[in-house]
């Protein structure tokens, strides 16, 4: 029986993915073992002669991957795996996967929700009612979305998703994504902007949807943010990492951000961020993912991944380090 390891995955328990493998018919070929920690070696201590692993937020770094002498499939329960070493992983002939398509609904309403609650201002007068103020000019000037100009900042599944919700506001859309092809912009009523600076430039409201890699960790920094139309909200339900988070309070201090809706922070272990506080800033707790359907969908994803490479000796169907294949442990143990 092959064992396969589920860390830290948020006490979740093991019965949505007992239930998958029972439906796929072949609970009985692998042994589920479920680690309610944070400590990566009380991973490594029960994984070591695991072929699967799935985790959620825990670092795999190169150290940690080769600890896992027998692992085959590691699947992180997230879209983004900036968590884990992938070059390592390659070098180790372990398949990462990931779930890219599982909260697409929830994360364009959460990315809505917020825009509408930074537009209304509707958090803030929400506080000065609390406070006894009852005065329907607390929040200062509000605008009619219609006719105004929404940039979309990277154009993946749930930025495509936040675009079709936002269709009935009235207002034009734009996105900025150099691997986007025109085709995919045109069949969703979207205008390419020509830079990241010329979005900012021309955006009554901005939402931030990319992925984040070495090459977008800070991409909203002081010399975009300086370009930003004058008044703009900005919306954040990508990474936290992607912003420069000083230069955002700068922003919003002097003006220049209106008002802004973050689900995500740089810091989220120790959830300290200096925008917390603000009186302008709605953040939540990197909740936008999660629903109770969204929760279940992204387990049996992660699930069907590991049975993909260890009963049917397939490369899983959401593979992220593409380059491992023909390297990959599991086609070793077949040759």
């Amino acid at each position: 029986m092959k064992k396969v390891v589920l860390f830290n995955t948020e006490g979740f328990g093991k019965e949505a993915e007992e239930n998958y493998l029972r439906k796929l018919g072949c609970l009985d070929q692998i042994e589920l073992i479920r680690i309610d920690s944070d400590d990566p070696d009380d991973l490594f201590r029960e994984a070591g002669d695991a072929e699967g692993v799935v985790i959620m937020y825990s670092k795999m770094t190169d150290e940690n991957l080769a600890k896992l002498k027998k692992c085959k499939v590691l699947v992180v329960h997230a879209i983004g795996v900036n968590n884990i070493d992938l070059r390592a992983a390659t070098k180790y002939g372990i398949c990462i996967g990931n779930v890219p398509d599982y909260c697409i609904e929830e994360v364009a309403m959460h990315t809505i929700a917020l825009f509408l609650c930074c537009a209304r201002r509707v958090a803030e007068l929400d506080r000065r009612v609390r406070d006894g103020v009852w005065d329907v000019y607390a929040a200062g000037q509000l605008h009619r979305a219609a006719g105004k100009t929404y940039g979309l900042v990277s154009f993946g599944n749930i930025a495509r998703r936040t675009a079709e919700m936002l269709k009935p506001f009235g207002m034009k859309l734009i996105t900025y994504d150099p691997f986007v092809a025109d085709d995919v912009f045109a069949r969703y009523g979207v205008e390419r902007a020509p830079s990241l600076e010329a979005l900012f430039a021309s955006s009554d409201y901005i939402s931030l949807h990319s992925p984040l890699t070495d090459s977008t960790r800070r991409m909203i920094n002081r010399e975009l943010l300086a370009a930003v139309k004058p008044g703009a909200i900005f919306i954040n339900t990508g990474r936290g990492g992607l912003v420069d988070e000083a230069a955002l309070k700068e922003a919003i201090e002097d003006g220049r951000i209106s008002a802004a809706g973050l689900d995500v922070i740089e810091n989220e272990e120790e959830a300290k961020s200096a925008l917390i506080g603000m009186e302008r800033v709605t953040i939540t707790p990197h909740t936008a993912f999660y629903s109770e359907e969204s929760c279940v969908e992204e387990r049996e994803k992660a699930i069907l991944q590991v049975a993909e490479v260890l009963i049917e000796s397939k490369l899983p169907r959401y593979l992220v380090n593409k380059d491992v294949d023909g390297v990959a442990r599991f086609q070793k143990s077949i040759q």
